[in-house]
């Protein structure tokens, strides 16, 4: 993996996207559960310096799944970035909010509306949970690109409605949405991120810290989803300033965290 530059200038970096236990898509195909061991090795190998992680699986496994990334955050606190998984038909996922966000320090909240089967808009426990990401000022990541669980447009409209909240949207649009790019000028707090294909729209079409790097490992190789913003990078895409807010220092302000610019 090459990047424009040299060891000493090399630029900090975090996935915004990844898993342990396993992915969406993963959890279908084959039968393996990825460990924090396994996350935290491609992590150095790529020299990825921090990720955000949250639990994969099949629906049911969800708790269990929050319950490995808590122990997995303990154990690498200085690496990994907790977000806990909600589904908003479960009747206790207010009390899993609290838990995770409030009293265990997660930094995010993950929504897979394809896989837990409900649509942006039309699910009313969604607005008290986005309250409570209001209330605790933390981001909201959700899969996008599927039709008709979560389009651009949705995400537009809920960020409309709820302009305190930063939405994320995991993959943008997975290049099977046309409407990203004029949804995200609608309103100032949808971030894209880059996995899987997503777009990666220079941030000066946006503005700064609107769009973040993900990978969504172990669905896809770290290594060839950094390379992509590398290879922007070296070609002229993107200038450094945007390549670096992309490859970690957008998504770190939005999480308020410190870290060398």
């Amino acid at each position: 993996m090459k990047g424009p530059f040299s060891e000493e200038e090399k630029p900090f970096i975090l996935d915004a996207h990844t898993h342990i236990g396993a992915s969406y898509l993963t959890c279908y195909f084959v039968n393996k559960r990825w460990s924090v061991e396994e996350l935290i090795r491609e992590m150095d190998q790529c020299g990825v310096d921090m990720a955000c992680v949250s639990g994969g699986g099949l629906p049911h496994e969800i708790k269990k799944m929050n319950r490995m990334v808590l122990d997995a955050v303990k154990r690498y606190p200085d690496r990994l970035i907790g977000f806990v998984r909600l589904n908003p038909k479960f009747d206790d996922v207010l009390d899993d909010l609290d838990y995770y966000i409030r009293d265990q320090g997660f930094k995010g909240i993950k929504l897979h509306p394809n896989q837990d089967c409900f649509c942006l808009l039309r699910e009313p426990v969604l607005e008290l949970i986005y309250e409570k990401a209001a209330k605790y000022r933390v981001p909201v990541m959700i899969h996008s690109g599927t039709e008709p669980w979560s389009v651009a447009g949705q995400f537009a409209d809920q960020a409309e409605m709820f302009p305190e909240v930063t939405f994320i949207m995991a993959h943008s649009g997975l290049r099977n949405d046309k409407h990203v790019i004029e949804s995200a000028k609608r309103v100032e707090n949808l971030i894209l991120e880059t996995s899987i294909g997503g777009l990666l729209a220079p941030p000066r079409i946006l503005g700064k810290d609107r769009v973040v790097f993900g990978s969504d490992w172990p669905t896809t190789s770290m290594r060839s989803e950094l390379q992509e913003v590398f290879d922007h990078w070296a070609s002229g895409m993107l200038t450094e300033e945007e390549a670096r807010d992309i490859l970690g220092l957008s998504m770190a302000r939005i999480l308020s965290l410190r870290v060398k610019e």
